[in-house]
């Protein structure tokens, strides 16, 4: 009996289902793996024949008909699995965490073991090819792209007496501002849910999106992080701003977090380990004065990791924060992402997104960093 691997799932929804089969489909269905290495997806007759052109070259596409008999009217998941282990003789499956449990005793029941894989089911997911490291760039762009539409209409907006911004005659909003981005997606063929624009107070909590009307003299964080639905490749910046006059606490907060986050991406290199570098951007924070801690309002300071992996995941291996200790190697893509937050006056976030290479890093974003917006 050979030893297997199996995974079921919408890869429209799962990652390591769209890495390993190739093919997108709202609907969950079966990858597996053979001792021998063979790998192959089993499709319905509704998605047989385009998983024949779209699936990657190296899976074999068969048909659900491969498994029954013409007149086995019974075709459930239930029954596939068990046939799927007996035609290719496997006697376990390794599985993702992620498994549904049913089905696993489904298979369990018929005498096959299953054992979810204790880490990463694709290891090599975290090493990305030059392909891919376009994929990504292409939805930074697309990231980018928001990012700039942003800056415009912050520099057309005006300011009210009560401090808030006026935008073609109206009250400019956290809102206003995801609906002007999600425009610029539609050109770049990317979607996002949960674009942060939090002002003030709101960017003190970092993953707050923001909402109501945008006030003058106060940070604004714009955090954009998009998808590319033909390749399911994300991109994210994150840029912060001030419309008027910038507080001494923000531009010295500001300050901080800009060279934290130039500093750390100097030192990212192959074999560094990652919580170093995260400690050095927060060493550099500490060393103007922005302390960590926590009081009646919640956390504040530095109080998020530095950075993390980019790829069909938002958030993927590696990590770079406090207890990740292993070396960054070759092929790697991160994003670097100090912030300052403080419930008195808000947030400051600066975020890149760097290409581990053999002998360094190479940063990918094309904009600029900048504070104040006149």
């Amino acid at each position: 009996m050979k030893n297997g691997r199996l995974m079921l799932a919408a890869s429209e929804v799962d990652s390591d289902m769209l890495y390993a089969s190739g093919f997108r489909a709202p609907d969950p269905f079966v990858w597996f793996e053979c001792g021998d290495g063979q790998q192959g997806i089993v499709l319905s007759t509704l998605e047989y024949g385009r998983g024949l052109n779209e699936a990657r070259k190296d899976v074999k596409v068969l048909s659900l008909d491969t498994f029954f008999a013409e007149d086995d009217n019974d075709r459930s998941m239930e029954k596939l699995l068990p046939a799927l282990a007996r035609k290719f003789n496997i006697g376990s499956f390794e599985t993702p965490r992620n498994f549904p449990l049913y089905y696993a005793d489904v298979l369990r029941g018929e005498g096959v073991e299953v054992r979810a894989c204790s880490g990463a089911f694709f290891t090599k997911r975290r090493y990305k090819s030059q392909l891919e490291v376009d994929y990504i760039t292409e939805g930074l762009r697309a990231a980018e792209a928001a990012e700039e539409r942003v800056v415009e209409i912050l520099s057309e907006a005006g300011i009210a007496p009560d401090h808030t911004l006026i935008w073609r005659g109206g009250a400019l909003t956290s809102e206003t501002l995801r609906y002007e981005i999600d425009l610029v997606f539609m050109k770049y063929g990317a979607r996002a849910d949960s674009t942060i624009v939090a002002c003030g107070r709101h960017g003190a909590e970092p993953h707050n999106i923001g909402s109501g009307v945008i006030f003058a003299h106060l940070p604004i964080v714009v955090d954009i992080f998009p998808r590319i639905s033909a390749t399911g490749y994300w991109g994210d910046v994150t840029r912060t701003y001030v419309k008027g006059i910038v507080p001494n606490i923000v531009r010295r907060a500001y300050d901080a977090v800009k060279e934290a986050r130039d500093e750390a991406k100097k030192m990212i290199a192959p074999g560094v380990r990652a919580c170093d570098v995260h400690f050095r951007a927060r060493d550099i924070m500490l060393e103007y004065g922005f302390e960590n801690g926590a009081d009646e309002n919640g956390n504040y300071g530095f109080i998020h990791g530095l950075g993390h992996g980019v790829g069909l995941d938002i958030h993927e291996l590696p990590r770079l924060n406090a207890s990740s200790t292993e070396p960054l190697q070759a092929g790697e893509v991160v994003t670097v992402e100090p912030g300052l937050y403080y419930p008195q006056w808000g947030g400051i976030r600066l975020e890149d997104m760097v290409v581990v290479t053999d002998n360094g890093c190479r940063c990918i974003n094309s904009i600029d960093t900048f504070l104040e917006i006149t």
